[in-house]
């Protein structure tokens, strides 16, 4: 059974790049993603700076006097988690529901996805506002002692595992936090075995694909000067990483679109990978 469903998991992966060697226009979305959460950190980093409020506020992290600690930076830090939580969740929203929208024949453009997104944009409001919650009480944890630390590194683990179809949910269903949560962890319970394999295929896959950036840059280094090696190879391992991201929400999105039963598209022989979600 682990066999056989590792090598439904490696096909899904298999699957997840040829689609987006296909598509390669929906890298577009992490890049867009990326760029909109470099803006929100410097939205709130550079005011704070300039005024000197960062350094305050940093001072009395770092001062072992209890409740010295300003109210406003909480507040300040989370709206800056909910921002960010925002631009990630929007985007990924618009990935996905580009993803499935190629899975029923269409062609995933851009637009349509940044459209549906906005369809969805109550749901991704909820589903931000909860992520942010959920970090400001991480970020408490881990600044409390090793145990703390140990505790938040648990607890962030299982979060990310019970909330890994949450955004699939609110493309599919429209679902709010709560509904989206409850959803993701129904189909988790019968096809945690092939997410946890598929995510060690698509992390192999997102290995492979850096090992060519990191020779090139080596052999650059060494033979050439290490300022041409960092000018051809940063580049190269960014759109690396862009694409590897977006093979991962790919993936997710064949996952729960047959774990669901949803369309996919007509390569995909469905009865051969019906082994790969057998109840466990």
């Amino acid at each position: 059974m682990i066999f056989r469903t590792w090598s439904r998991s490696w096909e899904f992966a298999k699957l997840s790049y040829s689609t987006l060697f296909d598509h390669k226009h929906l890298m577009v979305f992490p890049a867009i993603s990326t760029t909109a959460t470099i803006l929100v950190l410097m939205s709130f980093l550079l005011p704070l700076e300039m005024t000197g409020q960062l350094d305050t506020w940093l001072a009395s992290i770092d001062s072992e006097a209890s409740g010295s600690e300003d109210p406003t930076m909480y507040v300040t830090a989370f709206l800056f988690y909910f921002c960010n939580y925002f631009c990630i969740v929007f985007f990924n929203t618009a990935l996905i529901a580009s993803v499935m929208d190629i899975f029923e024949g269409g062609q995933g453009r851009i637009g349509f996805g940044l459209k549906f997104a906005m369809k969805r944009i109550h749901a991704i409001f909820g589903w931000a506002l909860v992520s942010a919650c959920v970090g400001m009480i991480l970020n408490a944890l881990e600044r409390n002692d090793k145990i703390g630390r140990i505790v938040a590194s648990l607890l962030g683990s299982a979060w990310t595992a019970l909330t890994y179809f949450v955004i699939p949910v609110i493309v599919a269903e429209g679902l709010g936090p709560v509904a989206a949560i409850k959803s993701s962890m129904n189909t988790l319970k019968k096809e945690w075995g092939t997410a946890l394999m598929g995510n060690f295929s698509m992390g192999t896959f997102g290995f492979l694909l850096m090992l060519p950036v990191i020779g090139i840059g080596i052999v650059l280094g060494l033979y050439v000067s290490i300022p041409v090696a960092l000018a051809i190879c940063v580049p190269l391992g960014i759109l690396a990483v862009l694409f590897s991201a977006t093979a991962d929400a790919v993936f997710k999105a064949y996952l729960y679109s047959f774990a669901t039963g949803k369309t996919l598209p007509d390569n995909v022989d469905t009865l051969s990978m019906r082994g790969a979600f057998s109840q466990r």
